[in-house]
Order: C-alpha cells, then structure tokens, then sequence
C-alpha cells in the first residue's frame, strides 16, 4: 500500500522536511520564529522543494546540500536552546527535523568550524526505523522482487467455503502494517484474533511469505489450525546434482555430524541464527575431504571450502521436508488452490475502493481505512449473494485459450 506523499530524493526529502518544520512553526510560534530567522530563508524555504528545479551540476547540488544541512542544524539549535519556549520541542514537525537530521546526517565540529556530511549506506538506520516523509512520519520504505516503495502492507483473511455450501466469501479480519514488517511475523496475531471473534479456521492456507517451521509446528498444538502453504525449495539446484542435494545426505542429530552421498563425514557443527533471525545449523564438511572428490564440481561451487549445509533443528528440518513432499503431490494442490480466491479479493480491493494508495496519513488511519474497504467489499459481497449474482470466473486471455493441438 503507497503511502499518501509524494517519493522524494534524498535531498529534496531533507530540504522538505526542514521546509515543513519552519512551516509548522510560523504557526504555532510566528514572532518567537521572525526574531531570529534569516531574511532569506523565508524565500529559500517559502514554497515546495517539488515546485522548482534542483540544481543539475553536481557541485552546486553538493553546496545546497550543505546548505540545508547547516539550516536545519541551526533551526533545531534554536529550538531546543533555553530562551525558546519548551512547548516548541513538542511540535511534531520539529520531532519530526530532529529525527531525519540525525538518521540522515553526521556532524562534527572543529576548532568551531562545523562540518556536516551525508551518512553512508552502512550508517543509516534500518528500514523499519528510517522516516520517509515528513508528512507520514510512520511510513516505511521497503523493497519486495526488486520494487520499492513508502507505505504499508496490508493482510486479508477470508472465508472459502465450497460454492456448495451456499455462503458467500466473506473477510474475516484485517491487519495493516508498516512496508517492513516481515509476512510471518502478523500470522501469530491474526489465529489470536479470529480465536476471539469464534472465526478460527480449521485449515489456514497462506501464501509462501508467511509460511515458516516454526508456524508449521506451533499452530496445531497452539491454536488447532492446520496451516497449508508451499515452503521454499532447496537453494543452489543451479549447482548441485540432482545426486548431491541437501536431501541426499545423511543427519545424524544425536552424533552432530552429516554423512555425503560417497560416504565422507562432515567435521563441523555450528548452531545459531540465519540472516531472519530464525535457529539454523550450519554443517561443513573438511577442504581436505571434498578437495580430492571426484564429484566436486556437482556437489559445490567453492574453490577454496568444503560442501557447507544450512538446516533447521531436527523437528522444524522434518516437518519442512514432509512439506515439500506433500506439496508435489495432486491432492495437496488441489486444496491449495483454493487459495487463489484471495489474490481476487485484492484485486477487488484495489479496483473497487482504491486500495493501492492510503488516503490517509498514519499508521491508525490507514489500518482504519482497510477495514472500512474489508466491510465495503463485504456488503458488495452479500448484495451479490441475496441477488443470486454468480462469481465471475477466471479471466483468460485469448492467448492462452489458444489450442495448440489443433
């Protein structure tokens, strides 16, 4: 979900942050800001930084930068210094400067020459905490298959019962987050909600995103809901022989050791956390041992190491594992298929109420507004029920219903 402002640069975000706080306080403080605020701010700063042209030359865009920088420094030094009325730091805009400067900047100051710079890449905050705008100070930036944007996410739970049953496909709850917040991470408070509102399914199917070991273990034991939702396959099946695929090789858990498909034993066990902060196990086997493998080049693409695995504790790897094997198989697609039916919904959502870009800025508001689409799509829902309006089928393109076999 796009969040209600405009994507901006990283300097035009800057200047129109400052541009915004002076805003704010020539409201809420006019004579306290003109008793001390330079002439030429008021031209520098009086309209949108997105209504001019920013320079194009490269140096002159680096002195504006600075320029901004040093602005904004002084604004805040003036702001939170004593003579200044303490009511001044609550202005959400000035909240708001302070922030972005200090996630966007470092300063220093030298024999009383100060010295302000861009923070590099390593530097900045995490997504999850870095502002993107001044005007929707919770919106997130995220990056999902190579798009980005600022803004939310939103999560759909409906009902999909058999057309047989004669019930009408209804949500059954919304959660709205910020554009960070990882898919799995809403499931555990999605089952506790419906579990309040007696909407708890039996089976819960979901998209790949959301499905995790650990979900798959504790939601039958924790809530009674059978989660169904494809797990990633194995990675590197560019490299590695069908021969010397993770499932090829032999676990022996109590000895903590791995055995390869010609015998050889790993030497090394480590456990602790994967790049999501899951349990992970990592086992490698010796450069000596796999160095004078005749099958090297089909087990592994390092020159310099031996074969390295990457698994999960025992009952999250064999519930994965049993996963993967079910998901292969007709029966199990079938019932999967059923999920299809949400990937409507959204499209509904977004073609019927606009869904796509929040109306709204904020957090509160946002997640207001998708409930507010949940029910209306709801009532579009039970209209078309109580009028005997059949589900529109599946839209196909020409293309595609081509037959080739003619």
């Amino acid at each position: 979900m796009l969040a209600a402002v405009r994507h901006l640069n990283r300097l035009e975000f800057v200047g129109e942050t400052l541009r915004a706080a002076l805003e704010a306080v020539a409201v809420t403080a006019p004579q306290w800001l003109a008793s001390w605020m330079p002439p030429a701010w008021q031209k520098q700063y009086g309209a949108r930084v997105d209504s001019y042209r920013l320079p194009s030359d490269e140096n002159e865009r680096t002195r504006l930068t600075w320029r901004i920088a040093a602005d904004g420094h002084r604004f805040l030094e003036a702001a939170f210094a004593s003579a200044a009325p303490e009511w001044l730091r609550e202005v959400p805009a000035v909240g708001i400067l302070r922030t972005v400067w200090l996630q966007q900047f470092q300063r220093t100051v030298t024999d009383g020459v100060q010295e302000v710079a861009w923070r590099g890449k390593n530097d900045l905050p995490p997504s999850r905490a870095r502002v993107t705008s001044p005007y929707d100070p919770d919106s997130r930036n995220a990056v999902k298959r190579g798009s980005a944007w600022d803004g939310y996410k939103v999560h759909f739970t409906e009902s999909c019962d058999a057309q047989e049953s004669g019930r009408p496909h209804l949500i059954t709850h919304v959660v709205t987050t910020d554009a960070t917040v990882g898919d799995p991470v809403v499931v555990d408070e999605i089952h506790d909600r419906l579990h309040a509102k007696h909407l708890l399914p039996g089976e819960h199917l979901m998209d790949t995103g959301c499905i995790s070991a650990e979900l798959l273990l504790t939601a039958p034991s924790q809530h009674g809901v059978r989660v169904i939702g494809p797990v990633r396959p194995h990675t590197r099946h560019t490299v590695q022989a069908a021969d010397y695929r993770k499932t090829s090789f032999t676990i022996n858990w109590d000895a903590r050791q791995a055995t390869c498909p010609n015998g050889a034993h790993s030497r090394y066990w480590t456990e602790g956390l994967d790049n999501n902060q899951r349990p992970a196990i990592r086992i490698r086997f010796a450069t000596e041992t796999c160095a004078p493998c005749p099958a090297r080049t089909q087990c592994t693409s390092s020159t310099r190491y031996g074969r390295q695995l990457t698994v999960r504790p025992q009952d999250q790897d064999a519930v994965l594992e049993r996963v993967r094997a079910e998901q292969e198989t007709e029966e199990w697609k079938a019932v999967y298929a059923i999920r299809s039916g949400v990937e409507g919904t959204i499209h509904q959502a977004v073609t019927a109420t606009g869904a796509r870009r929040t109306r709204y800025a904020g957090l509160r508001k946002t997640a207001l507004a998708h409930v507010l689409t949940a029910t209306t799509i709801n009532l579009i829902r039970i209209d078309a029920w109580w009028t005997g309006q059949p589900l529109a089928p599946t839209r196909t393109s020409h293309l595609a219903a081509l037959d080739l076999a003619a």
